[in-house]
């Protein structure tokens, strides 16, 4: 429920208790409870507010008796949730507003102290947000990092009910699907049984097209989807336009000869965006190219279509590592051996920035790749990745020429190609088009 729907005469039917905190009492029996994680979105339509709980001795201890109280413009010292029953060493509880475990929200963009004790002047342990303080964005949370024990910090992902870690892509498999925002319908549905089946399969990382975050109903499937796929093991990353936007366009002001910079400022607030409202831990670039015509926007040394590619790979990639968040950027790239005459890219220079690689080695249609051919452009793009430390992950199509979808033993037929080549990984095109086969025999984590 929104606060701005709170009555008065609910207000008012509140105890106002004191608000000073003294200090931890060591002697408690609940020494060794603490707030773990803690995610305000009472400021946010179709989120919950949840606060988690752990257990950091080496004993089972009793909650009861303990209760959270919150202190903000609009309460005071409100008890907002009765605990009860034990936790076991290392266990956690999460109290949420979804099944009334919380009582009422908060917001992240309201200063406010969360205490968890006996009352709320015998802190068990205790959460102070100022006002100045940054506000949550959907997916965020304050968590204690390390895990349990370290400071507390705030990670445009939460970890709801689970270890609070940095995001490590190794720990994942090099497995991934490009999806579109019209696919989210389907892919929540019968309790997200198809997406669970991507998971089941082998498949551990979504390309979730832009769109998904523009429309208000596309945003509220979003809303779902993304803290979804954290339960269930996946990732998501952003598939974002660079220089397309509802047509192509030239980041080079070829009379001015200089970069457009309301170019690069738009990609970059909507790099910003996309990590910090939405918790995405990749961030893909589409269009990272010029529309076959490179050469004619090659202006001098400092002003060249290689250049343009280059530096907005750079600029994302500056934007991804000031969170210090394991944020993964990755690029789809053309599959042509000499790319940058048409548009602009080479390679081997994309990777000094970009984590992975993604040419789209689609053999059906105007390319037509033999089976050598095929897996020869999968190394040419490993090797140029390789030369700056970055990795490639092959890019295929799950259609054939005749835009058929593709039986599961055709695309494993392709796959297994894939995999026989220097590429790290695998990116089907696309999601509802061609059978997945089950790959958790190729790639294991």
């Amino acid at each position: 429920m929104m606060k701005t729907t709170r009555t008065l005469a609910l207000l008012s039917a509140f105890a106002l208790l004191a608000s000073s905190c003294e200090e931890k009492d060591p002697t408690s029996p609940f020494k060794g409870i603490l707030l773990n994680e803690i995610a305000a979105h009472e400021d946010v339509e179709d989120l919950d507010t949840w606060v988690e709980i752990v257990n950091t001795s080496e004993e089972t201890l009793s909650l009861d008796g303990l209760s959270l109280y919150i202190t903000d413009s609009y309460f005071k010292a409100q008890d907002i949730a009765k605990l009860s029953g034990s936790l076991a060493p290392g266990e956690r509880k999460v109290l949420s507003t979804s099944d009334n475990g919380l009582r009422t929200g908060f917001a992240s963009n309201d200063a406010f102290t969360l205490v968890l004790g006996t009352s709320n002047s015998t802190p068990v342990d205790k959460f102070e947000h100022a006002a100045a303080d940054p506000s949550l964005g959907n997916f965020a949370s304050w968590q204690r990092m390390p895990d349990m024990t370290g400071d507390w910090r705030k990670l445009t992902y939460s970890s709801k009910g689970r270890e609070n870690a940095i995001f490590d892509i190794s720990k994942t498999r090099p497995t991934a699907v490009w999806t579109w925002g019209a696919h989210m319908a389907e892919l929540l549905e019968n309790d997200a049984k198809s997406l669970r089946n991507l998971k089941e399969k082998g498949y551990d990382h979504i390309l979730l097209n832009f769109a998904a975050f523009g429309s208000s109903s596309y945003r509220k499937l979003a809303k779902k989807l993304i803290p979804l796929c954290d339960e269930i093991g996946l990732t998501v990353h952003v598939w974002m336009q660079c220089f397309y936007n509802g047509d192509w366009e030239s980041p080079i002001d070829d009379e001015k000869k200089a970069y457009k910079e309301e170019v690069y400022e738009r990609i970059r607030t909507q790099c910003r965006d996309y990590i910090e409202t939405w918790g995405v831990k990749g961030v893909h670039l589409d269009y990272i190219r010029f529309g076959g015509t490179a050469s004619k926007h090659d202006i001098n040394y400092e002003v060249n279509s290689v250049g343009a590619v280059n530096r907005c790979c750079r600029e994302i990639r500056e934007i991804t590592d000031s969170f210090d968040e394991g944020l993964v950027t990755s690029a789809a790239l053309m599959p042509d051996v000499n790319s940058q005459q048409y548009y602009g890219q080479i390679p081997y220079q994309m990777a000094q920035y970009i984590h992975i690689l993604m040419p789209m080695i689609y053999r059906y249609g105007s390319y037509n790749f033999s089976d050598e051919g095929f897996k020869n452009r999968s190394d040419y793009f490993a090797d140029q990745a390789a030369k700056k430390g970055g990795v490639s992950w092959s890019g295929i199509q799950t259609y054939n020429a005749a835009n058929k979808g593709m039986t599961a033993e055709e695309l494993r037929r392709d796959i297994d190609l894939m995999t026989g080549t220097k590429a790290e990984g695998v990116v089907l095109f696309r999601y509802q088009l061609g059978t997945f086969p089950d790959i958790n025999d190729i790639y294991k984590r």
